[in-house]
Parts: C-alpha cells; sequence; structure tokens
C-alpha cells in the first residue's frame, strides 16, 4: 500500500506453469520490492488427480500474495475472496509495521479488547481504500475451456468491488499475445463494467505459457512506465 492509501495488486490466473521467457518467480520478487503484491490462482480440473501447481505457489510467496487452488464451479468466488484478502493481509501488514515503528509492539502483542477494536480499523479501511488490480490471464490452449467462466468471473469481480466506498479499477493482461508475442493488453485499468465486458469479448485462447513477461507487463502499468529493470530480462531466461 503506498502512502496515498492505493493498493497496488496482481492477481495471477494459471493452469499450468511458464515454458517461455523470463521466471516468473523472480519477477513476482521483483514486484514486492516495488510496493505490487502479486496473488496467484490455480485452476485444475480434477483436486485429487491433478499435481500442485507448485510455481503458483512460489510466485504468491515472493510476491507477498496469497495462493489459492480451485476448480473452475468455485472460481468467480475464489477471485472475489482472494482479492479482498490480499487487500486485508496488505493493510494489516502495514498497520502492524507502523505499530512497530512508533510503540515497539506488533498486532500480537496487543492483548484481545485492544486487537479486536485494530482490526476493526483494518476492515474499515478495507472498504475505503482505493484499489488498482491487473489480471493476468493464462490464455494458452488448456485454458480454451475455462476462459468463458474466467470471463465472466472477472466482470464480477469489478461489478463487487465497486460496491465497496474505495475506487476500483481493474487491467486485463493475457497471456500469450497474438503473432508469437508473449502477452496482450486486453484492458487497461478502467471502472467501466461495459468497457471490460467489450474488452473481454475478443480474447482467444492457443499457443505457450509466457508467465513472466505478463506479470512484468502488469508490474509496468501499475507503475505506469513503458519499460522496467530489463536486467531481469537477461538473467532469468528459462
Amino acid at each position: 500500500m503506498d502512502k496515498k492509501g492505493l493498493i497496488k495488486q496482481i492477481i495471477l490466473v494459471s493452469d499450468g506453469e511458464s515454458n517461455v521467457g523470463i521466471d516468473p518467480v523472480e519477477v513476482s520478487k521483483k514486484a514486492k520490492e516495488m510496493g505490487i503484491i502479486v496473488s496467484t490462482i490455480g485452476i485444475v480440473n480434477n483436486r485429487t488427480k491433478e499435481k500442485p501447481l507448485a510455481e503458483i505457489q512460489q510466485i504468491a510467496n515472493q510476491g507477498g500474495g496469497i495462493w489459492e487452488i480451485t476448480d473452475l464451479e468455485s472460481f468467480s468466488k475464489t477471485m472475489e475472496m482472494l482479492t479482498i484478502k490480499t487487500v486485508h493481509k496488505t493493510i494489516q501488514e502495514a498497520v502492524n509495521k507502523e505499530l512497530k515503528n512508533i510503540l515497539g509492539e506488533g498486532l500480537e502483542d496487543f492483548n484481545p479488547e485492544s486487537r479486536r477494536k485494530i482490526i476493526d480499523v483494518i476492515d474499515k479501511l478495507g472498504e475505503e481504500v482505493d484499489i488498482r488490480c491487473c489480471i493476468v490471464i493464462d490464455l494458452s490452449g488448456s485454458m480454451t475451456n475455462k476462459v468463458s467462466i474466467a470471463r465472466n468471473s472477472i466482470i464480477n469481480l469489478l461489478r463487487i468491488l465497486k460496491q465497496r466506498k474505495g475506487k476500483t479499477e481493474i487491467a486485463v493482461v493475457g497471456f500469450p499475445g497474438a503473432d508469437y508475442e508473449f502477452y496482450k493488453t486486453i484492458c487497461d485499468f478502467t471502472e467501466d463494467i461495459d468497457e471490460l465486458k467489450k474488452s473481454l469479448n475478443n480474447i482467444t485462447t492457443g499457443g505457450t505459457t509466457p508467465t513472466g513477461p505478463a506479470l512484468q507487463r502488469a508490474i509496468e502499468m501499475l507503475l505506469d512506465v513503458k519499460e522496467m529493470n530489463k536486467g531481469i530480462l537477461a538473467a532469468n531466461i528459462v
């Protein structure tokens, strides 16, 4: 969370691991250093038969976010819950840091009654803080039968978050892009549900899984810069 009370977060949605481009775990680590939280959702068809999406967990852990594994039926609810949980986690960590700086004690050091009052303040901030969220969605061939539900879930997420007092903007980056490009910017930041719907109607699936470059594009959009540390590109080719 920056000093103006704006939470910048990325939500990565994928059903597999990256297979081209820079290392997404390193990019996620870089995002956290820049004040951007990276959370992830792994989509599976069968929780009991598919292997855990280890990369999804690593990306969220390095990005200071939360990860969830879900099936298609629960995807929309999972995206909503994960976004809100990430906001509250970010605020709580910021408050805890300030408490330790000012009083030398963290939230865990307060008695239950005082802790409850602080949690109430955190909940209130969660309703009022501005959120800028970039959803980075896997559009490789394996997502073909999942993209329709993913599209509707993103629209539903903006609809729900707009019920808060704080301002919410959502952008969407898909990977891979067209003509062998690593990613494509599907929708820039918007509060307009109709604009988001229109942009998402044009997405298609197929190709490889360049997760790292797509995450880097999301960071650039959140920082409002054309390009960031090219050292990542040079040092983390997989």
